[in-house]
């Protein structure tokens, strides 16, 4: 983009973006817009590289949930690259980094290479892509609402929410099993 904030490096269908030292009320707006803009361009691979980012609140989160949608819908593989550990924890009490794959560096990002071949392009119908997405859409969510939830249980209901979200955990790691082994 010639007018982005952020350094965007294209190489060939991935394109990977530097974020800013601090990801917070003050930038969160712009940085989920040039997040979203960058996945309607078409990347196979948006590599979001947050090695810099010493602090991201959970508005900035929210922006990598909403460009983790975008994503999804628009077939692009989001990665992100997350050194730092006070910004793991943001996306862990989020769920995001269950859903989406967490790199220590953006070497180890773009060694990932590009993913397998769309499904469609393997001859499986756009009809089991849409519902694989939408299932893993709504497991997302439906992990977040339960990690909103933990922080108003009581003890009993805080041990049943733990139990939901390690099944829920497994359910995702199930389904990204599948998909990195047979490509969609």
């Amino acid at each position: 983009m010639s007018n982005a904030t952020y350094p965007v490096r294209w190489t060939g269908g991935r394109a990977a973006v530097m974020l800013p030292e601090d990801i917070n009320a003050a930038n969160v707006g712009q940085i989920r817009e040039e997040l979203l803009g960058l996945i309607n361009r078409g990347p196979v691979v948006l590599i979001v590289d947050m090695t810099t980012t010493a602090s991201c609140d959970y508005a900035g989160a929210e922006a990598l949930v909403r460009a983790y949608r975008r994503a999804v819908a628009n077939g692009t593989q989001l990665r992100l690259v997350v050194p730092a550990g006070v910004v793991r924890h943001v996306l862990s009490g989020t769920g995001l980094d269950r859903m989406v794959s967490v790199y220590p560096s953006r070497e180890a990002a773009i060694a990932a290479g590009l993913p397998v071949a769309q499904a469609s392009a393997a001859g499986q119908p756009q009809l089991s892509q849409d519902l694989l997405d939408g299932i893993i859409g709504n497991l997302f969510q439906a992990g977040l609402s339960l990690q909103a939830a933990l922080d108003t249980a009581h003890e009993t209901g805080r041990q049943d929410i733990l139990e939901a979200l390690r099944y829920l955990d497994e359910a995702i790691q199930d389904i990204g099993d599948h998909i990195f082994t047979t490509g969609r």
